[in-house]
């Protein structure tokens, strides 16, 4: 048996405000039924070939205080994608008003950034210094 896919379920606190950042912030549309969202507060999202599920949980998820990935390692999950041009969406992400880390290369040779979903989820942009 192998595993085909995998698609990770993030809990949020308010599933409209994280659809709106997921598309703002990230080009991500719904690509599950509409009436889910309102039903059951549950969405899948894709940008590319990469897809997220959204659940609004009853209990708030617990947000990662002002941590940056970078530069702490006691963060319980980071969500690491792979774009085509990780400097290219990096200025997108600014001019679009978020506030990711800094981008650099980091010491195992990636040129990467990360960026906090409303609910404090880590997701983290990287692609090879050598692409």
């Amino acid at each position: 048996m192998a595993l085909t896919n995998m698609i990770p379920m993030l809990n949020v606190s308010d599933i409209q405000t994280s659809l709106a950042f997921y598309h703002e912030a990230l080009d991500f549309r719904v690509v599950s039924n509409p009436a889910a969202v309102q039903d059951w507060r549950w969405a899948t999202i894709r940008s590319g070939w990469t897809e997220i599920m959204l659940t609004q949980t009853a209990t708030p998820p617990q947000p990662i205080a002002d941590m940056d990935p970078h530069a702490n390692t006691a963060w319980p999950a980071i969500f690491y994608f792979y774009p085509d041009d990780v400097a290219r969406l990096y200025a997108q992400v600014i001019a679009r008003g978020f506030k990711p880390t800094a981008l650099k290369v980091t010491v195992y040779g990636m040129r990467e950034f990360s960026l906090a979903d409303p609910d404090g989820h880590w997701l983290s942009f990287g692609q090879d210094e050598e692409e």
